[in-house]
């Protein structure tokens, strides 16, 4: 085989006739197979066979015929029978008298019969016209009879005689020509044994030419007549087994391939030629789509339709159709031979020219003047093979609509369809041209309409850049007055089918439209919320979000005009996209949260932690993208700030089209505000504060921060984190928001120091948020703060013990409260010296001044700024404030049910047993139902002082108790039952360890001794005895 692709003998059409003899001597040096297999017994044709077995060779070929007056006027031998001598004649006549009505080369080699046969060849001679370039044979045939046909190439081949061998052939294939109706079975099945041991024979320009007639439209058949695709076959087999090695393939098989499938595709559309018109297929580069995908087959398929100018496709009888199977009926294949007859490139050395003659092909049939129903299905079903040319698939394109809407073009016209789309894959000017055209085909019927989604699907996938195109281009056409109504739908698929990629594409058009020089904020919300609704919410609203805020570098927006604008409208779209997220499931989940209850709460989380992750993106889009697109005014800069955190005024999430409606719109927008905060958000916030080219100021960024940090707390719950923070820096960024910081133009003395000084109302704003963020993450934040921050510490232990004196109640000891007092004292002293004298220095290098201590502008607005100093004392507004932060947000329960590490029990330990602990009954008593999250001491010792406090007061109470009293009482002594129980399940519990019962035996001994007499009251005996007896040994 890989003697015969080398070999140069072959000859393509158009080659000089002198080479062909080199080429012949070549052929005849071919050798002969060493092994020949014998045919099946089951398949034995009538006649003499040839010896050995023969092979199924290819599987779809076209038919079309041609001869030269000077092959035909050639006498037959006198071999030949009588009757062939008689078609011979026959065939004389058939020719000269076609050859004066057409004025073209003979097509037949037998007379019209009728005025309908000569209306058929007239058609024919038409057909012809559309490919003249094809060759007539120029061989002159010898006609031998089948019985002696391998005697005779085998004795030419002896000889050395290679035209003989091709003259041979070639009368061969007149003798099919002229029975093709019932073909002789030993003619035909002699060639296929050709072909199988001398494949190169066939591969000559006279065999070829020869061959391609029979591909060629029998003129002879009329259009009642019934056909035979046998020789059709045939041919394609032939031709398959001679060209199967060669990489470069004529174009004559292109242009007998567009004739066929342009008129009754007797061999295009046979399964039997398949292999030979897929490897055809190669030179137009198409996608086919998948046999699954296309709507019409070979079961569905009729030939043609006669008023759309082809004829109907003809059929085979029972016996014809053996015979067909006979001709390939080879054994089964293995994996390796069958990826060997994988079609493969055939003509990438015609590439161009092939292209030329397809386009001036269909340009011909497009361009002709017909009625709108009288176009062919064969036309559509060459179009759909040849849309891997992009000038194809936009002249197709510009027509589908039209002849999808045909009812006789219908299925043709959908896989036409789809095979635009699969190979839309250039994504050059003419896709994208043809990608226009394809969004704005109107389909109503449904069937129609789910083919075309399909089609928009493959489109999608047949080029990464076909997504944006065909977003922004059904966009464009929802805002233009010819809107295709099926816009939205298409929508829905690209969303479906590109979950990430597609929201953010459609972002990018947003970006587009905000950019022109008139105002589409208004016509983009309306378009957004269109979107949103009949999509049915089917998209990923940060993916969307994102894409807006994504930094753009083409031209038109480097040199936009209205760049403030610009942003001021992306951050509205990002606010009411976040609004649009509020679907019907999260309205009614948001509506049962208020009733308080816990109904799709999952719903309700999820977006509760899409605003969240929203809002973190659009703060760094202001921090990071926003200053390099327009430095913007410091009022619309803070105003964008607010609007994406929600903490704008309400009017302007609504000022443009007064959506949400009135009835929602209080609604909606506490459902964007009541929302975790991420950590990201926050530090971002407290960097822009700290920035000074942005226009957030330190007291802004505080105030904002401070908001936010305190709203995400109020939505705490068990099933989402709405506080974490995990880097510690968050407290010195807090802390640094609050530094003063003197005018840089004011030159202080030389070798003087500045105190490190804070603004007052800042630096007790900050103590407060951080108490709310360690109180939420106590393991990292509240752990820093309780070892390094002696302030913070100290308004720990207040929530804690929900006792907010000055000093604390966590400190007993009377000579540690009066050092703390005086430390405070001189603190504040040498504070106060130090901010005159800093003063005195500022006033001194500007207004001259002397500064006093009643003319000092600082003193009051300033303070130290050492937060790991001494504890300083909280102004009492600030304790108000701690208080009723630590009632509304439950801080103090925050920090005692905190096991790691473990602040109560640092408390209870520091604590002298013997002082009274009035707080640690608030604690256990707001406890109820979680007691397990108290540490075993506090137990004990709730336990018993709450039980010496009883017993100090049990006479007093025995006189004249009032109900009220009673009821404390009864609430106190099932608390001790509970406290009782939880000790004894401790101790004796399944889930008891030598550590707890330690803890709880060593804690009463000395405790007991202190209070006797007062644990008879609840069972203190019993409570050790059971201990005792449970203790491990």
């Amino acid at each position: 085989m890989t003697e015969r692709a080398s070999d140069s003998r072959r000859l393509l059409p158009g080659d000089g006739a002198s080479s062909r003899g080199a080429r012949a001597a070549g052929r005849m040096n071919r050798a002969k197979p060493t092994t020949v297999r014998r045919p099946s017994a089951a398949a034995k044709p009538s006649g003499h066979p040839p010896p050995g077995d023969f092979i199924a060779l290819g599987s779809k070929g076209q038919a079309n015929e041609s001869k030269t007056a000077s092959t035909l006027l050639k006498p037959a031998p006198s071999g030949l029978p009588s009757e062939r001598k008689r078609d011979a004649s026959a065939s004389l006549t058939g020719a000269s008298a076609l050859t004066g009505l057409t004025k073209r080369p003979k097509l037949s080699s037998t007379p019209p019969l009728s005025a309908l046969g000569r209306l058929a060849e007239a058609a024919v001679a038409e057909k012809r016209a559309i490919s003249p370039s094809i060759k007539e044979p120029s061989v002159v045939p010898i006609e031998v009879l089948p019985t002696v046909l391998l005697d005779e190439i085998e004795a030419a081949e002896l000889e050395g005689n290679d035209d003989r061998i091709e003259g041979v052939l070639c009368g061969a294939v007149k003798q099919l020509k002229v029975t093709r109706a019932k073909p002789d079975s030993t003619l035909y099945l002699s060639l296929m044994y050709l072909a199988k041991i001398k494949p190169n024979i066939f591969a000559t320009e006279g065999v070829i030419e020869a061959l391609c007639s029979l591909l060629r439209r029998d003129a002879s058949v009329n259009f009642k007549a019934k056909g035979n695709s046998l020789v059709s076959v045939l041919a394609c087999n032939l031709l398959m087994a001679a060209y199967e090695e060669d990489e470069n393939w004529p174009e004559i098989f292109v242009k007998v391939y567009i004739e066929d499938s342009l008129g009754e595709r007797i061999w295009v559309d046979s399964p039997h030629c398949r292999t030979f018109v897929d490897n055809i297929q190669t030179a137009f580069n198409t996608k086919m789509p998948p046999k699954s995908v296309l709507l019409q087959g070979e079961g569905v398929r009729s030939g043609g339709d006669l008023g759309a100018g082809s004829s109907p496709h003809p059929s085979l009888t029972e016996e014809e159709d053996s015979q067909t199977e006979l001709l390939i009926a080879e054994e089964k294949l293995s994996p390796e031979q069958e990826g060997q007859l994988m079609p493969r490139p055939r003509y990438d050395e015609l590439t161009e020219s092939v292209e030329e003659y397809v386009l001036d092909m269909l340009r011909d049939q497009l361009n002709r003047r017909q009625p709108i129903d009288n176009v062919s299905r064969n036309l559509l079903r060459l179009l759909t093979a040849t849309c891997g040319y992009k000038e194809v698939r936009l002249l197709a394109v510009q027509r589908l609509e039209m002849w999808l809407q045909n009812p006789k073009l219908t299925r043709p016209a959908q896989d036409l369809l789809m095979s635009v789309c699969m190979n839309c894959n250039s994504h050059g000017p003419e896709d994208m041209d043809a990608i226009s055209h394809l969004i704005k085909i109107r389909l109503k019927p449904k069937v129609l309409l789910n083919h075309y989604m399909l089609c928009i699907r493959e489109l999608l996938n047949a080029h990464k850049d076909n997504l944006g195109t065909t977003i922004k281009f059904v966009i464009f056409n929802e805002l233009s007055n010819a809107r295709n109504p099926n816009n939205m739908q298409i929508l829905y698929t690209v969303l479906q089918h590109s979950s990430e990629l597609a929201p953010k594409f459609l972002a990018m058009v947003f970006q587009d439209l905000l950019t022109n020089k008139d105002d589409y904020l208004r016509a983009s919300r309306a378009l957004l919320r269109e979107i949103i609704k009949q999509t049915k919410h089917e998209i990923n609203f940060q993916a969307f979000c994102l894409g807006l805020m994504q930094e753009r570098k083409e031209p038109q927006y480097l040199e936009m005009e209205f760049k403030e604008r610009f942003v001021v409208h992306i951050t509205d779209v990002l606010a009411v996209s976040m609004m649009l997220g509020i679907t019907a499931q999260v309205k009614e989940a948001g509506v049962a949260w208020d009733k308080g209850e816990k109904r799709n709460l999952e719903v309700l989380r999820t977006f509760q932690n899409q605003i969240a992750a929203i809002q973190r993106d659009a703060v760094w889009w202001l921090h990071t993208v926003v200053p390099s697109i327009s430095k913007l005014a410091p009022k619309d800069y803070v105003h964008c700030l607010h609007k994406v955190l929600f903490t704008e005024q309400p009017e302007t999430y609504y000022k443009w089209d007064n959506w949400p409606p009135e009835s929602d719109r209080n609604f909606f927008l506490r459902l964007c505000s009541e929302v975790p905060i991420l950590e990201d958000t926050l530090m971002r916030i407290l960097v822009i504060g700290l920035s000074r080219e942005l226009p957030l100021g330190p007291a802004d960024a505080m105030e904002l921060a401070d908001h936010l940090v305190k709203r995400a707390a109020a939505v705490q719950a068990d099933d989402v984190e709405v506080l974490k923070v995990e880097r510690i820096q968050l407290i010195d960024a807090v802390l640094n928001l609050c530094t003063y910081h003197h005018p840089e133009n004011i030159q202080l003395p030389p070798g003087y120091q500045p105190p490190n000084l804070a603004i007052s109302t800042l630096y007790w704003k900050a103590w407060p948020l951080l108490l709310v963020v360690a109180a939420f993450n106590p393991e990292n934040i509240g752990l820093a703060a309780w070892e390094e921050y002696p302030t913070l510490k100290m308004l720990m232990e207040m929530v804690m013990t929900n006792n907010y004196s000055y000093p604390p109640c966590t400190l007993t000891d009377e000579e540690t409260r009066t050092e703390m007092i005086n430390r405070e004292l001189q603190i504040s002293q040498r504070e106060k010296q130090e901010i005159l004298a800093f003063e005195g220095h500022l006033a001194a290098a500007s207004t001259k001044q002397t500064i006093t201590e009643s003319s000092s502008l600082l003193l009051s607005q300033l303070t130290s700024l050492d937060p790991q100093g001494p504890p300083r004392r909280p102004p009492p507004h600030i304790l108000d404030q701690v208080k009723a932060l630590n009632q509304s947000l439950r801080l103090g329960h925050l920090l005692c049910r905190s096991r790691n590490p473990d602040f109560l029990l640092h408390i209870i330990q520091r604590q002298a047993s013997s002082q009274s602990m009035p707080w640690l009954a608030d604690l256990v008593q707001s406890s109820e139902g979680s007691l397990d999250v108290l540490p075993v001491q506090c137990l004990c010792e709730f336990l018993l002082h709450d039980a010496a406090d009883a017993t100090a007061s049990g006479e007093e109470e025995e006189e004249g108790e009032s109900r009220e009293q009673k009821a404390k009482k009864r609430q106190r002594q099932q608390k001790q039952r509970q406290l009782l129980g939880r000790l004894q399940d401790l101790l004796l519990g399944p889930k008891a360890d030598e550590q707890t019962t330690c803890e709880v035996l060593d804690y009463f001994p000395p405790a007991s001794g202190l209070l006797t007499g007062g644990l008879q009251g609840v069972g203190h005996e019993g409570l050790v005895t059971g201990a005792v007896r449970g203790r491990p040994s």
